[in-house]
């Protein structure tokens, strides 16, 4: 148990834990500093407060028994693999989130598919490579900046609104479609 008053979980607090199941992370911590849960590998839920507005560079990096997260709204940084080699089948992205950093969730052989929200301007290097059963990206606002590799050697469909602005036929290289035009 991470006692209250704590205001970050700091840099590989609990790294290669690996008899780590579940943390519930109190109210007041801003911040999970790098390496802080690095390859936890038997770490299956986490609880993340309103209070954290970053999670750090390899911050969950290799935790593969964690299938699902959800990062709340205040948060506005993920950092570089900081879900790299995750287990994940899901995750929410939240709605104030700016920029997906490079190999975010690279290695995420498992997550299927996720939603952008519209406040993401940038995609970075990798951030979705290797996702191999990722099978749909859908976007809820205009083409942010991409990485060419963002999604190397995943075949997602990209889906969108119909209003954005800034989409082609094609974006890092893998076709794009309507929303309304999912299975």
């Amino acid at each position: 148990m991470i006692p209250d008053g704590i205001t970050s979980i700091e840099s590989g607090t609990f790294s290669s834990c690996t008899g780590l199941t579940s943390v519930t992370i109190p109210d007041g911590v801003t911040s999970i500093e790098a390496n802080a849960f690095h390859e936890c590998s038997s770490l299956t839920k986490i609880t993340i407060p309103d209070s954290v507005t970053s999670i750090e560079d390899l911050a969950f990096c290799g935790c593969r028994s964690l299938t699902g997260v959800t990062i709340p709204d205040s948060v506005t940084s993920i950092g570089v693999n900081a879900f790299r080699q995750c287990g994940l089948t899901s995750i929410t992205i939240p709605s104030d989130m700016r920029e997906i950093n490079a190999k975010a969730f690279k290695l995420c052989t498992s997550l299927t598919a996720i939603t952008i929200p519209e406040g993401v301007k940038s995609i970075g290097l990798g951030a979705f490579a290797r996702c191999r059963s990722l099978s749909a990206v859908t976007f809820l606002g205009d083409a942010p900046t991409v990485a060419e590799d963002a999604f190397e050697e995943a075949s997602p469909t990209i889906y969108r609104e119909a209003e954005a602005k800034g989409w082609g036929d094609t974006f890092a290289g893998r076709p794009v479609k309507l929303i309304s035009e999912k299975p």
